[in-house]
């Protein structure tokens, strides 16, 4: 998106339009036919990407404002959640710099107190940063500066590296990342502290010594690797997983060592009961630190299944009762499910590769009764473990 579609889809005359189709729920055809009478049809296709942006926008910024961007700005924003956690990460009334600052996600959420400047070397991005902010009550300047350059006397940083390859896609390759992993922490050198946006996924190895990892997500997904440095690194060495959910925060903080919590549990037979960790205490590892405590093993090696003969009653995991166990075989699993009465399951997997819905519509299950089955790895072997969910409310569910 070039920078005249950013001040096309500002213009009140097209913003009019669109809450008049958003009211209506017009479709996609009868709102191009619309468009067509006053618009040109590169102008119409931008306005119609806009458009089916809309409900996501809205959504993730938890706000009815038309706030711009494309699909690639909206899908590496910070949503407003997350934004508003890492917010309260800054003291009061400093001044932070928002690098590669994008449409704005990380300082909707910085409040009028503190000082804030964003950095873009897009001037789309620049546009909508802008604005965006402006349309949110906070107005704020985007300057067109590297972020490796920026020199203007703040106390801190925020930055969100750009994953994109040359045609635009969303970049999955970390190597190549910009500013580059490296770069960022040689920027980090002329702040007080910052904090470093990642993807969940990427090289712990990589990390200094004297940062903080934070895995932000829900019950559903690990969405987020914050990297602390400096003075916002309040325990240097450690890791943290953090789950929002419905307004209520959660926390893992255990005081050991990122090496230490990334060595496995040790491996114990199938117990009664088997636990499946959320995706942020996975990413961040902190699930072995509560395994340890608890006296669980996992089932093999460097998968997060842990397994026990009492429930861990812990809110950062789904727990199970264990029914049964196989070998990964089609009838050996079938007989299973028949054995106990099995007709509709949801298939999990963890050191397995198989679609889950193709292969429960070839085990056909026929039975009158509900389970889990997992597909996973016993003392590295392959197996199906059926299993019953405990009931058990967690505290963000309280």
């Amino acid at each position: 998106m070039d920078f005249e579609w950013t001040a096309l889809l500002a213009e009140q005359s097209v913003q009019a339009l669109l809450k008049d189709a958003l009211a209506a729920k017009m479709e996609l055809l009868p709102l191009s036919a619309k468009l067509a009478r006053t618009y040109a049809p590169a102008e119409r296709a931008a306005i119609m990407d806009y458009y089916a942006l809309l409900p996501r926008i809205f959504e993730k910024f938890g706000t009815d404002e038309f706030l711009l961007c494309d699909r690639l700005a909206l899908e590496q924003s910070t949503a407003k959640d997350i934004a508003e956690w890492k917010a309260k990460l800054f003291p009061e009334n400093c001044r932070i710099n928002d690098l590669c600052c994008g449409m704005g996600g990380d300082s909707f959420a910085l409040p009028g107190t503190t000082e804030v400047k964003g950095a873009d070397l897009s001037t789309a991005r620049r546009a909508m940063y802008t604005y965006n902010t402006a349309a949110l009550g906070l107005p704020r300047e985007a300057v067109d500066t590297d972020a490796r350059t920026l020199d203007n006397g703040a106390d801190f940083f925020e930055i969100d590296p750009a994953r994109r390859e040359s045609e635009g896609d969303n970049q999955r390759d970390y190597n190549n990342m910009t500013p580059a992993f490296a770069e960022i922490l040689a920027i980090a050198e002329h702040y007080r502290g910052g904090m470093v946006k990642l993807p969940p996924g990427y090289p712990e190895s990589e990390f200094p010594e004297n940062a903080e990892a934070v895995y932000i997500g829900n019950r559903r997904d690990c969405r987020e690797c914050l990297l602390l440095l400096g003075s916002l690194a309040k325990r240097p060495g450690r890791a943290r997983a953090i789950i929002l959910n419905d307004g209520k925060i959660q926390e893992w903080a255990p005081d050991t060592a990122r090496e230490k919590l990334a060595e496995d549990l040790p491996e114990r037979p199938l117990g009664r009961y088997l636990a499946e960790p959320l995706p942020a205490l996975v990413r961040s590892h902190v699930f072995t630190e509560i395994g340890r405590e608890k006296d669980c093993g996992i089932l093999s090696p460097g998968i997060a299944y842990l397994t026990s003969d009492s429930p861990l009653q812990d809110p950062g995991f789904l727990e199970f009762e264990v029914l049964d166990s196989s070998p990964l075989g089609s009838s050996a699993v079938r007989a299973m499910l028949k054995k106990h009465d099995i007709g509709r399951i949801t298939l999990k997997k963890r050191g397995v590769e198989i679609i889950p819905e193709k292969e429960i519509k070839r085990l056909d299950p026929r039975g009158s009764r509900e389970a889990i089955l997992f597909y996973t790895r016993i003392r590295g072997e392959k197996a199906a473990i059926l299993a019953l969910p405990l009931h058990t409310k967690s505290k963000a569910e309280e």
